[in-house]
């Protein structure tokens, strides 16, 4: 082949002038570089296209001077290649860098093919190079981003999944946390519909599908491996991924956000009942006071052995047990008089636990827990002692037909700056904690959420009025505490009262605090 300027050999040496000068022009207007060499990698020609690719004039590059063209880095890998390739006579192929005399770097690819003439052996070879340095640069960005973008993922504490074909691909650390997993590699593989139904993601999906439309949130039910139930938000998007159509979850854990509305719903809930209880209970106590007032007067006017006056003294009687309802409303709605002292309660509940033991039924079994003197509480004593009667009075009517053993707990506790959990929230500091455990047939989630109601009752008719554990919640919320039940339906009820106490007058005679971050569930 002849050239001028861009071969290594006179043009009377490579044959037809014409041809060579057409086959020349052909290879100068080639978007890519195009190279031919002898039987053992001499460089004998450049098209134009390589030569500005590499900076470098044919007269510098021919023969072994093409090798000045090779990054410094690349440059022995590339040699011992070449080298193998044309002692072996076959295809040479690589991936490489050109750093031009301006010190630019180009990434490109080498692609050469032996050459046979006449039947002989290899004669030379003729390849081709492409500028890869847009495209390596993309790449490059592209995995940088990817990288960014999985580092974000990874330490977002919002859990990621993504699914392909109803089985889950990828998640990050959160998302193995809000599923109940030590490590995202246990939920890779596994279906997604283990979780959340095929109904609920095709409704989260569904607004996706319609064109420049945007996802839109939807709430589920998420119930752990541990049997934890979740409440989450979840937003659904089709994507690629590894080159497979998926489709991306965000999940937003709103099961705190949903535990905190319920206890503010249920506290207002109380302060309206109590606010209308004790408008109720003042208005009655005004007409009991007319019905008995009345009737005590007109008694002495009847003959004792008279049907009207048995009668009138039965208007007594209900007027009296109507009165000392009237009084447990006002104590639910904390507008009853108490006269708030400082009080040791392991005195107070000892005492209610010694009249307890006598009229308890053989088949429960009292056992009590108390650490000895506990810092004291400022409290009404009557109001703390119907506290007492009250709570063990409805843990020995759930163990009326199962019987079993009735705990009674009374310590000090330390609530810190991280105490969660309790309804309402309390602030750090030294609280007086009474737990009662019963072993009777538990609560549904039902009855948990009403049981503090007023009137709410399971008892049959005739049993109960439904007042005894308002009036509780009542003396508590009046007293700055909290109450705080847990139960499951066949295995019990555990009853906890945290009143904030008072510095102990001796120290020395004080037990030891027992420090909590948070009240036991």
């Amino acid at each position: 082949m002849t050239s001028t300027g861009s071969t290594a050999h006179p043009p009377e040496t490579r044959g037809s002038s014409a041809t060579d000068a057409f086959i020349q022009a052909l290879a100068n207007q080639a978007s890519i570089g195009i190279f031919l060499t002898d039987a053992c990698g001499n460089c004998l020609y450049l098209n134009d296209r390589l030569c500005a690719l590499t900076g470098l004039p044919l007269a510098r590059a021919n023969g072994q001077g093409w090798l000045t063209m090779l990054h410094p880095e690349d440059q022995r890998r590339v040699v011992a290649e070449w080298t193998t390739a044309t002692a072996e006579g076959r295809t040479f192929l690589t991936e490489c860098r050109f750093q031009r005399p301006d010190a630019a770097v180009r990434w490109v690819t080498v692609e050469a093919f032996p050459m046979r003439t006449g039947g002989a052996g290899v004669t030379g070879y003729v390849g081709t190079v492409r500028d890869m340095t847009a495209k390596k640069h993309a790449l490059e960005a592209l995995q940088a981003s990817e990288e960014r973008y999985r580092n974000l993922i990874h330490a977002s504490p919002q859990p990621v999944l993504v699914c392909a074909n109803g089985t889950i691909v990828f998640t990050n650390p959160s998302g193995a946390r809000l599923f109940g997993t030590a490590s995202p590699k246990e939920l890779i593989g596994r279906p997604i519909t283990n979780w959340l139904s095929t109904d609920l993601l095709h409704a989260a999906l569904a607004p996706t599908e319609a064109e420049g439309s945007t996802a839109t949130p939807c709430e589920a039910r998420l119930v752990r491996p541990d049997g934890t139930t979740l409440e989450v938000e979840l937003t659904a998007a089709p994507i690629t991924f590894d080159g497979t159509p998926a489709f991306q979850l965000i999940l937003t854990d709103l099961t705190a956000q949903k535990e905190s509305a319920a206890r503010q719903h249920h506290a207002n809930k109380m302060e309206a009942i109590a606010t209308l209880s004790g408008g109720i209970a003042h208005e009655f106590n005004n007409c009991l006071t007319a019905i008995l007032g009345f009737t005590e007067l007109a008694l002495p006017a009847i003959p004792p052995d008279s049907k009207p006056y048995g009668h009138l003294q039965q208007v007594i009687v209900a007027s009296k047990r109507a009165r000392d309802l009237v009084n447990q409303m006002l104590v639910f709605s904390r507008q009853a008089g108490s006269a708030k002292q400082p009080i040791a309660l392991h005195w107070l509940l000892k005492e209610t636990l010694r009249v307890l033991r006598i009229g308890l039924p053989a088949h429960i079994t009292l056992r009590e827990w108390i650490q000895g003197p506990t810092r004291p509480v400022l409290a009404d004593p009557t109001q703390i002692h119907q506290l007492f009667v009250n709570l063990l009075a409805n843990a020995e009517q759930a163990m009326s037909t199962t019987g079993g053993i009735l705990e009674v707990r009374l310590d000090d506790a330390r609530l810190g700056p991280n105490a969660t959990g309790s309804a309402p929230q309390l602030p750090p500091g030294d609280y007086v904690r009474l737990t009662i455990s019963d072993g009777g047939e538990g609560m549904s989630t039902g009855v948990q959420a009403r049981m503090f109601d007023p009137f709410f009752t399971t008892k049959g008719i005739g049993e109960g009025i439904g007042m005894g554990l308002a009036v509780v919640h009542g003396i508590v919320t009046d007293h700055g505490g909290t109450i705080r039940v847990t139960s499951q339906l066949g295995h019990g009820t555990t009853v906890e009262v945290y009143l904030p106490s008072l510095p102990s007058p001796d120290p020395l005679t004080s037990s030891p605090w027992i420090e909590t971050q948070e009240p036991a569930r």
